[in-house]
Order: structure tokens, then sequence, then C-alpha cells
């Protein structure tokens, strides 16, 4: 840890805060005195320990737009689980470690708020979880600060990646307990991060200066006129094999896509044709059979920019496309292997 350790500019005590806190930029660290003097020699080390690891697994970047306060007891649990792991203590109350990473965990948070909140019943967590997941209020909770010093919310400067890229080449070559168990998670954007990002790929932006037409005079008309949305249409496998809960994420996911551009929604099954009614008006049907070829075959003759396809693989895939397509597949045959082409 000590390339990121000396990394930090500042270390500042104050009592605003409950334990310890970092950061967004990994530079400075703040802790509250009372808290400190009531910990044992080793609790301060794994205190210590804990905050650098937010910075080490590049908690602040990863969060994208979570819920904070989730998205801290999750990053908590995944830290905890290896400092447990290599024998290290941490003051009484903090929570309990979790061998998953930080994503997976918040999605059992955000499972578990809901069934506490009586909107969701027989949840597919509620055999998994060893832990009642609470509001979060442990010894060292809210220690993800959402912004820096400057007041600014960026993520991790160019230093900060350096000390980081350093203190994982050490902890590979370390023989101690930490770095034998230590595993700096990667960030790890998961499919709906990045069918958003291909989406926009196609869809552009309404400012993209490229497509405005300027004439001899230098003057653009065009600019004066609202940019055409983008027309997307969007075929879902209606066989059954997409989980409501897979089918849920992804009409959320299209209800974020339909805020810069248009979004037609058409079922598929076997040799269905296509009949694509806007986002609002979609009603799944799951009557069975997998066959996309004619939706997909009439969605390339229509005015759409571009086609989504949510399916799990299981089936023929066209020869050619004449339009820009993406596969979504967050749960390719029977796993969730998040695959996106």
């Amino acid at each position: 840890m000590a390339p990121v350790i000396l990394n930090l500019k500042s270390v500042v005590k104050t009592r605003e805060i409950q334990a310890a806190a970092v950061t967004p930029d990994g530079r400075t660290l703040y802790y509250n005195p009372e808290f400190w003097k009531n910990l044992t020699p080793e609790e301060r080390l794994g205190v210590q320990l804990h905050e650098i690891m937010h910075i080490v697994c590049l908690h602040a970047k990863r969060r994208e737009n979570r819920e904070n306060s989730k998205w801290n007891i999750a990053c908590d649990m995944a830290i905890n689980y290896q400092i447990y792991a290599a024998g290290y203590v941490l003051p009484h109350g903090a929570l309990p470690g979790e061998d998953d990473t930080a994503e997976n965990i918040y999605e059992r948070l955000l499972k578990a708020s809901l069934r506490t909140n009586g909107k969701e019943q027989n949840s597919p967590y509620d055999s998994d979880c060893d832990y009642e997941y609470g509001d979060g209020d442990s010894a060292m909770s809210g220690d993800l600060l959402m912004q820096n010093t400057d007041g600014s919310g960026s993520c991790c400067s160019d230093e900060t990646m350096a000390a980081i890229e350093s203190s994982d080449h050490l902890a590979a070559m370390g023989t101690t307990p930490l770095s034998q168990s230590f595993r700096p998670t990667k960030p790890k954007a998961d499919w709906r991060t990045v069918l958003r990002s291909l989406v926009r790929s196609v869809a552009g932006d309404e400012m993209d200066y490229l497509t405005y037409e300027f004439d001899e005079f230098g003057i653009c008309e065009d600019f004066l006129s609202a940019k055409p949305r983008c027309k997307i249409c969007v075929l879902v496998d209606e066989s059954g094999s997409i989980s409501d809960d897979l089918y849920e994420q992804f009409l959320g996911e299209l209800l974020r896509i339909s805020r810069f551009a248009e979004i037609y929604v058409s079922g598929f099954a076997g040799g269905t044709e296509l009949n694509a009614v806007p986002l609002s008006k979609y009603e799944r049907t799951m009557t069975g059979g997998t066959d996309v070829i004619p939706a997909y075959e009439q969605a390339c003759k229509e005015d759409f920019d571009c086609i989504v396809v949510l399916t799990d693989g299981y089936l023929e895939f066209p020869e050619f496309e004449p339009k820009h397509t993406i596969w979504a597949m967050p749960e390719s045959f029977g796993r969730r292997m998040e695959v996106i082409i």
C-alpha cells in the first residue's frame, strides 16, 4: 500500500465525519479524533487499510450513477472480506466481509431494499445472503466522499492511478498475508452501461456539430433547428427464456435511452412479424418460440437508425446486418455472461 499512502496530499483531523473517509481523487484522508483515540493499534491499522483500499479499488470511479450510500456499503463489504481473510482487525461494528465484487453486492442490496419496502417477494437472493443487509449505519459508514477538497467530484488523478499501478505490482511480489489475498478489483462496466454507450455511438449527441451543414459564407441554418432524434427498434425475445428480473433491468435501460432517442419495441417468438410500437405501449406476451429473422429483416427495411435485440443467444443469427445492430445477451445460454455484440 506504500505508493498509494505516499500519494496522499494531506491527512486531516475533523469531527465532521463519523470515523474516517477518503476523497474521490484519492489524495486526502479524513479521520475523527474521538473515533481514533478509542481504537486499539490493531484496529487503527485495519481502518487505514480499509480507507486506502477504497482508493486502490477505484471505488469512487466505479460508482457511476449508483446510489452512494448503498454503493459505499457494498464496497465496504468487498474490502472487509480481504482484510479479515488476511488476519487483520477492524473496529467493533464494522460490516462483515463478503467474497464478491462491489457491483454484485450492490445488486443484492437493491434486492434487499425492495423486499424491505414490500415491493418484491421471493427474491432469488433470499437463499444466497448470509448477511441481513441493513441501512449502512456501521462503525465506518459514509467513508466514500463525493467531493474533493476543491469541491470537484473528479476521480483518481494521474498521480493516483500511477500509485495504484505501483501498489498492484508490489502486491504481486509480496509475501505478507494481505498481499497474498490482495485483489485490486478492476472497474467493470456492466452490460447496461455498455449498451447505453453503444446506442449513444449510433445516436450521437444533440450538439454534434459534424452533422450540421455550413454554406459558403460560414452560415449554418441547421443550428437553429432541432436535430432529429435517433429512431431505434428494439426486438425482445418473447420465448420466456428472459427472466423477469433481467427484463425489468432492460426496460429501465430503455427508459434511460429514450431521453435521447425514439424507442420502438416489438417482441419476437416463433417467426413473429414486426409490430414495433412506442416504448410506453409495449406489453410483453411470453408466447414461446425463438425466431428473430422475420422481424429483424422487416425492421431493417424501416427507417430505424439502429436495431437492438435482447436475447439469450438461442437463435439463428442473420447472415447480414444491413443496419447498426446491437445483440444484447446478458444471460447468454443460461449463464450471466453479460455479452453484448
